[in-house]
């Protein structure tokens, strides 16, 4: 495991490479997470390819967004295009886990030449809007703003407490939330505080509608894999079964664990992406 950094405009992102395989792997995390999402996959673990795993901007170590910029989902795209650039490599396999799965399956989209294959961990399709509340999914996301905006950062007594907080808010045991947290919280001045840019939480001012997201999906050449937890989000569920006959090749497993199975169950989420990329590469 080592560190790695890239440039994205006037922004540095973050995150850890493993292995020194010639094919190239990039690792895309869930919504406030990290590259620490992946350590129980990848560390010590045999790899016969390079894996990045990024810091998406205002997470982890990664630099947030400029003041005036908010974080559309489409600009992550960018981010991983710009990776590309930096390492100078043609084509890559994706893995993504919840946003960072939508991430993925958009940039294949966007960009199937540069795509071998993608494996989506418990995230499919998008997050969509209907036509007709696009307006009303603009009003909600501007009045957010306003909201998030006026807030002062909360300060926490001890890593201890950071580490409760996000107990407290999700499907993770407690030795996966502290990796987590370990990446995503400093110290100042007695106090704690995250890393992560507050305005994360404000509502998307725009998302695709279905008709875009299905259009997106059919553009996708690349063969793609859904990695799923037996105790995951129902929402991957209802995604799978709206968008999962667009792809043009789609496997599915189902494994041990929650919305984070990839944490829970590291071994045999890395020998299912493992086989994916070698039957890829083997057809």
């Amino acid at each position: 495991m080592q560190p790695f950094s890239y440039q994205t405009g006037d922004k540095t992102l973050h995150g850890l490479t493993f292995g020194h395989g010639k094919e190239v792997v990039i690792a895309l995390h869930g919504w406030l997470d990290n590259a620490n999402s992946y350590l129980p996959m990848l560390h010590n673990a045999t790899l016969n390819h390079t894996w990045y795993c990024v810091d998406f901007p205002g997470h982890g170590l990664s630099d947030w967004r400029n003041k005036d910029a908010h974080y559309y989902f489409i600009d992550y795209i960018d981010d991983i295009y710009m990776l590309l650039a930096t390492l100078n490599v043609d084509r890559v396999h994706l893995v993504g886990h919840s946003m960072g799965a939508m991430v993925a399956g958009v940039f294949a989209s966007c960009f199937p030449e540069k795509v071998a294959s993608v494996n989506f961990i418990e995230g499919i399709g998008c997050v969509t809007t209907p036509s007709s509340d696009t307006a009303s999914q603009l009003r909600k996301a501007i009045l957010n703003r306003a909201r998030v905006n006026s807030k002062q950062p909360r300060a926490f007594e001890s890593k201890a407490h950071i580490i409760s907080a996000r107990l407290a808010s999700g499907d993770l045991a407690y030795p996966h939330a502290a990796l987590l947290m370990e990446r995503n919280c400093y110290e100042k001045g007695g106090k704690w505080y995250l890393r992560t840019d507050p305005k994360l939480k404000n509502h998307s001012g725009f998302r695709f509608n279905e008709a875009q997201c299905e259009a997106t999906i059919k553009l996708i050449k690349a063969p793609c894999q859904l990695i799923m937890g037996d105790k995951g989000f129902e929402f991957v569920k209802q995604n799978l079964d709206a968008y999962g006959k667009y792809y043009k090749e789609l496997k599915i497993h189902q494994i041990p664990g929650g919305h984070h199975c990839h944490m829970q169950s590291p071994a045999l989420t890395l020998e299912h992406i493992h086989a994916f990329i070698r039957h890829d590469k083997a057809s």
